[in-house]
């Protein structure tokens, strides 16, 4: 009987560098169908209509620098494969070619490390065995987690924002997220043998690049804004959010010159304190 494959037996690779602080890993891939019917005789065969593209979702907890955090620019596209014991002494793997990351969140409060979200989609080969047995193998053996385990604390975790004007206010929570999507564009085939048509000849990202940061402070002075003055108006800050490791070592880190409050909300209860939540959005456009 053949043993299942644990946790502690699986590797995630990067362009051939372990990601550490792995918490779960989803892969998928499929193909549209569609049938050809004919009249007089109803369903004679089936096409596939779209080129494949899969689908890998990344979860993590941040204990390190983030290799993937500057993946979100123009054409980086990169692989990556998981490693899982196979057998007694064999190497299986599930990975893919040209991967595009689409959208990259981060998240963290009081009491816990920050949490990494990815979600990366694939215009390549995706699946069992992309990696030859010896790469596999070669990978299984080097340690995802070689680089030195240095998680951050509230004290390495430092949050400026124009629109609190003092200290006072203590930020017990944030979330940033980076929506970057992709669009791949495909060309019709100079042969009946040309095997690279079913790739794109180009994926691009498409722009403006959206960042959006929600920032959860206990209020002492700050005083909310009036809503129809920033509907009326273009009133944009600064936001910066920079988190180190325990040694110092900068792990990740987003400054939004041109932030806007889109939103803001306030609640309280018994058991609590007087909360308020800040919403908001910062667009890129592409450099030039």
């Amino acid at each position: 009987m053949k043993n299942a494959s644990l946790s502690y037996e699986q590797n995630f690779f990067v362009n051939g560098t372990g990601l550490s602080g792995v918490q779960s890993i989803n892969g998928s891939y499929g193909i549209n169908e569609q049938p050809i019917n004919i009249i007089g005789h109803g369903y004679v065969n089936n096409i596939i209509n779209q080129p494949l593209e899969g689908e890998f979702t990344i979860q993590r907890t941040l204990i390190n620098e983030d290799a993937l955090l500057n993946m979100t620019g123009d054409n980086i596209a990169f692989s990556g494969v998981v490693t899982y014991k196979h057998g007694a002494v064999s190497t299986g793997s599930f990975g893919f070619h040209s991967g595009y990351l689409t959208s990259y969140s981060m998240s963290c409060e009081v009491g816990n490390l920050p949490s990494v979200s990815t979600n990366i989609s694939v215009y390549g080969d995706l699946g069992p065995g992309i990696l030859s047995a010896s790469e596999s193998l070669g990978l299984g053996t080097a340690a995802a987690a070689d680089k030195t385990i240095e998680p951050p604390n509230a004290g390495t975790i430092t949050i400026s924002c124009d629109e609190l004007q003092t200290s006072t206010n203590r930020i017990v929570s944030f979330s940033h997220e980076v929506n970057c999507p992709r669009q791949a564009v495909y060309a019709l085939p100079v042969s009946a043998s040309d095997t690279k048509a079913k790739l794109p000849v180009q994926v691009d990202s498409v722009y403006p690049i959206e960042e959006t940061t929600n920032l959860t402070l206990e209020i002492d002075d700050y005083q909310t804004k009036n809503l129809y003055d920033y509907l009326t108006g273009v009133f944009t800050g600064k936001v910066d959010i920079d988190i180190n490791g325990n040694n110092g070592t900068n792990l990740a880190s987003f400054h939004l010159d041109d932030a806007r409050l889109i939103s803001e909300s306030f609640s309280s209860d018994v058991n609590g304190v007087a909360l308020a939540n800040l919403t908001f959005i910062n667009y890129t456009n592409r450099t030039r």
